[in-house]
């Protein structure tokens, strides 16, 4: 049953890409191990770009999640959109918790995490955010 709901959100992704209603944008931007913020400094043409052109930008994975938080350690309840303000058009962070780092969450939900799993819930690839 997940396999299917996957080839079907698959299947729904390639349409949109055929009709122009959705793009990815290769860029090396992606691939550097640079803070996010550094996309107005170092390639201001993909974030006019973003900015000009984009109705959502999707950035997943923990390390690309660290490059939206500059590698930093930040308080974890501050709101997502204070550290990533930033960013030149809306924004949709995927991330598997997988470094004792993060913004955006509910004290209520991490309790609840680090009594199920005490010392690991944020490293362990149980938990992740989608923000």
């Amino acid at each position: 049953k997940e396999k299917e709901r996957l080839r079907l959100v698959g299947e729904r992704l390639r349409r949109r890409r055929e009709k122009g209603q959705l793009t990815v944008i290769p860029h090396p931007f992606w691939s550097q191990g640079i803070p996010m913020w550094e996309m107005a400094r170092r390639h201001e043409k993909l974030e006019r770009d973003l900015k000009e052109n984009s109705d959502l930008c999707i950035v997943k994975g923990d390390a690309n999640y660290r490059r939206l938080l500059g590698d930093r350690q930040w308080e974890l309840s501050i709101p997502f959109s204070e550290v990533c303000g930033y960013w030149p058009c809306p924004l949709l962070a995927l991330r598997t918790l997988k470094a004792e780092m993060g913004v955006g969450m509910d004290w209520s939900l991490m309790a609840k995490a680090s009594k199920e799993f005490p010392n690991e819930w944020m490293i362990n690839g149980h938990f992740g955010v989608v923000q």
